[in-house]
Parts: C-alpha cells; sequence; structure tokens
C-alpha cells in the first residue's frame, strides 16, 4: 500500500473515532440536560400543586367568611326586623291612645255626632289623619259600627287613600 492510501486510511479511522466520541459526550450531555429538564419539571408541577392548594385554602376561608358575613346580615336583618315591629307596636298604641284620649274629649264634649257624620275637620284628608289617626272609611267602621264596604261607599274618594278606592272598586 502506498503511503496516501495508509493516511487516507488512518484519516478515516481517526474521523470515526472523533464522531464516535463526540456522540457519546452528546449523549451524556443529553441525559444531563434530560434529568435537568426533568427536576426543572418536577418543580414546577410541585409549585403548581402548591398555588393551587394555596388557592384553594384562599376559596375556603373566603368561603367560610362569606358565609359567616350572610348570617351576620340575617341576624341583623332579624334585629332590625324586631325591632321596627316593636317600634310600630309602640307606635300603634301611642295613636290608639291619643284617639281614644281624642274621642272621649269629644265624646265628654258632646261634639260625637252619632248620626255617622264625620266629626268636625276642616274637609282635607290630611287634617283629618292628623286629627283622628285614621281616614274617615277606618274611623266609619271603628265608631259607627259599618262595615268596611259600607264605610268605604259612604266617603268620596277626595277623601280616601289610594288603597281604599282601589279596594272599594273591588266591590
Amino acid at each position: 500500500m502506498n503511503k496516501r492510501q495508509i493516511t487516507s486510511a488512518l484519516l478515516c479511522l481517526g474521523l470515526l473515532l472523533v464522531a464516535g466520541c463526540s456522540d457519546q459526550s452528546s449523549n451524556k450531555y443529553d441525559a444531563s440536560s434530560s434529568s435537568k429538564a426533568k427536576s426543572e419539571r418536577l418543580v414546577k408541577e410541585s409549585s403548581k400543586k402548591k398555588a393551587s392548594e394555596s388557592e384553594q385554602q384562599k376559596r375556603d376561608s373566603q368561603s367560610q367568611a362569606d358565609s359567616a358575613s350572610i348570617e351576620q346580615n340575617e341576624i341583623d336583618a332579624d334585629n332590625a326586623f324586631a325591632e321596627l315591629e316593636a317600634a310600630t307596636q309602640e307606635s300603634s298604641s301611642a295613636t290608639e291612645d291619643h284617639t281614644t284620649s281624642n274621642s272621649e274629649q269629644q265624646h265628654q264634649a258632646g261634639s260625637q255626632p252619632s248620626n255617622g257624620e264625620l266629626p268636625p275637620f276642616d274637609g282635607t284628608l290630611t287634617d283629618f289623619l292628623n286629627k283622628y289617626g285614621m281616614t274617615p272609611a277606618a274611623y266609619k267602621v271603628q265608631h259607627f259600627g259599618m262595615t268596611p264596604m259600607e264605610a268605604l261607599q259612604s266617603t268620596p274618594d277626595i277623601l280616601e287613600i289610594s288603597g281604599e278606592i282601589q279596594t272599594e272598586g273591588g266591590y
């Protein structure tokens, strides 16, 4: 063999060896980068899991806080309703007392009409409400023993509140 052929063969053999070594180092690099990628992926998954758990805990605590707030609002509403009901009863009692004293005063003075006519007032619904604490139709039912239908029919619309006018339309 001549020198050239030997040199070529050695050169080819050297190239093959270099290529084989580079494949092995590349495989080592790939293996290390692959394990590094796996560990990074595991770290990311772990942090996502922790974040998800943390978010779930936040949602749970927010849900509990919302439930507590709703319960407190319901309790507050119940208390406010009870207070309003008590105030309404007190106001109703005071109105009844005031109405009774007005009726007694008028009765004692002999000014209460007994023939189904309304007691004296200036002719407006507002004045009647202020003086006697009720509408003329309600006054007729309470003081003259009329049925609600009779009282509404005998009272002019100008002296009735809207609910009474609507009710009268239903009769």
